[in-house]
């Protein structure tokens, strides 16, 4: 008499954006005979979402704390098999599995349909961190994903540096999305294209920044071009204090020869 429509694919909510839950049926519909109950799992807990009482005409739906002013059903398409359930303002912690719970007259059934949660990012950066050994040190940072990204250091090619990469996501304690760090160090006589590309593989969506390092940016000095100055300055300094040394001595023989002479002259 009555069948669900189980939904194609799992459905991708958008944190901070709403997320149809699709719950349809086949057949004749009566609204005040129908009952329709949304609960969540996501493996550790189970609650219930919202429901729709056709049986109580002056109060139909109810919310549940934890998702009370987030959700909505679709009275005037219930006559359409439309028993979909709206949850707005999706947090990270919403991903899961919701079930849609139908009652009937005397015929029940459900489906499981599964939300999961994503976020892209704001745009990738990429800083210098300053020297490090004979190279530069290079971080890239973005905000604001969930869940957690994947970063691709490339070269002026769009092929996968080799340099060592390492990467770090901090979850927001308030939000809950993700900050990511990513630090690679580019050596001196390495392509000095270098782009950074965070990924968010749920949304298979990116964010890329790009940028040329001149070779001002690397040390131009080498430890042995020092060691030759310091040697240098030694030298330098020696010399400066033998002739200052040999100007002193011969101003004393000078004047003491002006003095001679004026003696003599007495």
């Amino acid at each position: 008499q009555y069948s669900i429509i189980p939904p194609d694919n799992p459905v991708i909510g958008i944190i901070g954006n709403g997320a149809i839950l699709p719950c349809r049926l086949q057949g004749k519909i009566i609204p005040e005979k129908l009952s329709v109950q949304w609960i969540f799992s996501d493996g550790f807990t189970v609650r219930e979402v919202a429901t729709f009482d056709g049986k109580n005409p002056q109060n139909p739906v109810l919310e549940f704390q934890a998702y009370q002013g987030r959700t909505d059903f679709f009275p005037s398409k219930f006559l359409q098999g439309n028993l979909s359930l709206l949850l707005k303002n999706v947090r990270p912690s919403d991903k899961g599995k919701y079930t849609c719970v139908i009652f009937l007259q005397n015929w029940y059934d459900e489906v499981v349909v599964d939300l999961d949660v994503a976020a892209q990012g704001a745009e990738a950066s990429v800083f210098l961190d300053g020297h490090a050994g004979k190279g530069i040190g290079l971080s890239c940072r973005s905000q604001g994903w969930f869940p957690a990204p994947s970063v691709v250091w490339l070269d002026s090619q769009g092929r996968t540096r080799p340099e060592e990469v390492t990467t770090q996501s901090t979850p927001n304690p308030s939000s809950g999305v993700f900050d990511v760090m990513s630090s690679m160090r580019l050596e001196p006589g390495s392509d000095r294209e270098v782009s950074c590309r965070v990924v968010n593989e749920v949304l298979n969506a990116t964010r890329e920044s790009r940028v040329q390092i001149a070779d001002s940016f690397f040390p131009s000095t080498s430890p042995w071009m020092i060691a030759s100055l310091i040697i240098l300055s030694v030298d330098l300094g020696i010399l400066g204090a033998g002739v200052y040394k040999m100007k002193r001595e011969y101003s004393h023989v000078y004047f003491a020869t002006i003095q001679m002479e004026m003696l003599n002259l007495k």
